[in-house]
């Protein structure tokens, strides 16, 4: 078998896709369309994935644009308060004015009923004198007394006079009792009306500030949502760029598989022209060379055997470098050395889908089983980080290696079981130096639905 053939054997077993080795004709065909098969698996769970962060994104369009609509409101809000506050203000100095006028309007109302009792004064004064001089009749002796028709006119001139005089005195008092009344209405008036008026403002800016605190919530709340669909959306284009490399490293397999396939008809067809060509030959000799025939037959069956032989691949050797651990029976190995510092499962961090192996000093990290780098990235979570899968006794599997220090193998490369693939450290989200090691049956996913115990298949 020769290297390209073991290469394809590789990238097709770590992937999933069957033993393609197994057996002739047949089977192959059967590795192939297996290939295929799983092939079309990921492309439709691409296609899902994309239309999930499709969807994503348009929610989180539609969460950005009632967020934009509530900001244009919560301005307009802003709007009306400071107009409300305004008009608060002047309505607070209109009331000051007013209460400024009604002090006036209380000393003029203190000079008016000065006024008033000066004049009332003046009547009484006047009705004791009328009283003294015999009230009413003096004035018919006023008239009587008249010496000339002048005389008479002056005396009922001058009587007319005092009489207008009293008339308007009593006239200009009732005047300004009735202006004072009017007044003291009018500025009460004035006054209640801009204290209602007060209240109505004060009232509507607490509305409006109410209004823009709910409007303010709601905005926090779209502000969580928002984040966490893009954090969602950010799990599901992680989990597409994994399928990705997986697609591309199928695709690679199929390749190579066909043209493995290729070779393998090419070598068949000439093994075939070979062996029609020796039968023609043998039907050929005398009867006498005959057992000369058969005997050279038998040394070109060693020799072909030989030559069979000399195409397999050399054994692997699994003695274990200095520091890495030893490669074990099984599905899988234990990826590092070390000793367990977190198990899988429920703590108080939240659920751990993996285990973590901890140890000081220059740590070796090894793949767990043999596989195909799906993988080998920088992430703010998992720090260096690598991903590797598997297919195992006709089930895939998929292997994760996090918070490496540095990683020696890139996406796309072929490995196996016991390959150093980097160092244990303390990159991303991580607290001291440790690997933390997930087994998924499974692609993986950024749900982390098929994280199974690692503990079920390695001893750690």
């Amino acid at each position: 078998m020769n290297k390209r053939s073991i290469l394809s054997f590789s990238l097709a077993t770590a992937l999933g896709l069957g033993s393609i080795f197994a057996g002739a004709g047949k089977t192959e065909a059967a590795n192939l369309s297996d290939l295929e098969q799983q092939k079309s698996e990921i492309q439709n769970k691409q296609s899902n994935i994309g239309n999930s962060i499709n969807e994503k994104q348009n929610k989180i369009s539609e969460i950005a644009g009632e967020q934009g609509n509530l900001e244009a409101e919560m301005k307009q809000l802003e709007s009306e308060i400071a107009g409300t506050d305004k008009k608060i203000v002047e309505k607070e100095q209109q009331i000051k004015d007013t209460k400024a006028e009604i002090e006036r309007l209380r000393e003029e109302i203190e000079e008016l009923k000065e006024k008033i009792e000066a004049r009332n004064e003046m009547l009484r004064e006047r009705a004791r004198t009328i009283q003294m001089n015999g009230g009413s009749v003096k004035y018919i002796d006023i008239l009587l007394g008249a010496e000339s028709f002048g005389d008479l006119v002056d005396r009922v001139t001058a009587m007319s006079t005092l009489v207008k005089a009293d008339k308007e005195i009593i006239d200009e008092q009732a005047k300004d009792k009735e202006q004072l009344e009017k007044n003291q209405a009018e500025v009460e008036k004035k006054l209640a009306n801009l204290t209602d008026m007060l209240k109505e403002l004060e009232t509507l800016k607490e509305d409006l500030k109410a209004q823009n605190a709910r409007k303010t919530k709601l905005m926090k709340q779209l502000d969580a949502e928002k984040k966490h669909i893009e954090s969602e959306k950010m799990s599901l284009e992680e989990e597409a760029a994994v399928l990705e490399a997986q697609d591309a490293a199928i695709a690679k397999a199929i390749e190579m598989e066909k043209n493995r396939m290729a070779e393998e008809a090419a070598r068949q067809a000439e093994e075939a022209r070979k062996a029609e060509e020796a039968r023609k030959a043998a039907e050929a000799q005398s009867a006498s060379q005959q057992q000369s025939t058969v005997s050279s037959s038998k040394s070109s069956s060693k020799s072909s055997s030989s030559n069979n032989s000399s195409n397999k691949a050399p054994a692997t050797s699994n003695s274990p470098s200095v520091g890495k651990p030893a490669v074990t029976s099984g599905l899988f190995m234990r990826p590092a050395n070390g000793y367990l510092s977190s198990g899988f499962g429920g703590r108080s961090l939240g659920n751990h889908f993996g285990v973590d192996i901890a140890a000081r000093g220059t740590v070796p990290i090894v793949a767990a089983a043999d596989g195909v780098v799906i993988r080998s990235e920088y992430s703010s979570s998992y720090g260096n980080v690598v991903y590797i899968s598997h297919r195992l006794n006709g089930q895939t599997y998929t292997t994760v290696y996090a918070h490496m220090s540095s990683r020696s193998i890139s996406s796309g490369a072929s490995v196996s079981k016991g390959q150093q693939i980097g160092y244990m450290g303390n990159t991303g989200q991580s607290y001291g130096q440790h690997l933390h090691f997930e087994l998924h049956i499974g692609p993986w996913n950024a749900a982390k639905s098929n994280a199974v115990d690692p503990t079920r298949y390695i001893s750690l």
